[in-house]
């Protein structure tokens, strides 16, 4: 019989209402020895202020689980970006933000994990013909495992 899931890391622990991220940032390394598959979420609560500024490209957020290989090089395992509609007809289409994936052996990306990973994210937005840091407020990224 499989193990009951567990919470591994995430980025709310004394905030459960979730917090801000902004630009990028990166979690301590994350051991995975013992994990044979790991569910990864984010759930958005609040988008960053000035959605429209007349680019074709709102705000995006990229959260990435990140594993070391034997070099000690970061790959990517899997990237979520969470999708958002700008001017939802649809009260549920106002959000929360949300994507989810699970990666490991039985999961929808399939692999064995390496003992270590991490967690990155990259918050960034278009404007005065850059990227710029974007804040994406009430933001929970949680990784479970067994």
């Amino acid at each position: 019989m499989p193990q009951p899931a567990r919470l591994i890391w995430a980025n709310n622990l004394h905030h459960p209402a979730g917090v801000t991220v902004t630009g990028t940032g990166l979690s301590d390394p994350i051991d995975l020895a013992a994990v044979e598959a790991v569910f990864l979420s984010v759930v958005v609560g609040d988008l960053p202020q000035g959605m429209s500024d007349g680019h074709a490209e709102g705000p995006q957020l990229a959260v990435t689980l990140q594993v070391c290989e034997a070099g000690g090089t970061w790959l990517p395992a899997a990237i979520l970006e969470p999708r958002y509609v700008e001017y939802p007809r649809e009260p549920w289409a106002a959000g929360p933000f949300t994507d989810c994936t699970s990666v490991g052996l039985g999961a929808t990306v399939p692999m064995v994990l390496p003992p270590t990973a991490r967690i990155r994210w990259d918050a960034y937005r278009w404007a005065n013909g850059s990227m710029q840091p974007a804040s994406f407020g009430r933001t929970v990224i949680s990784l479970y495992g067994r």
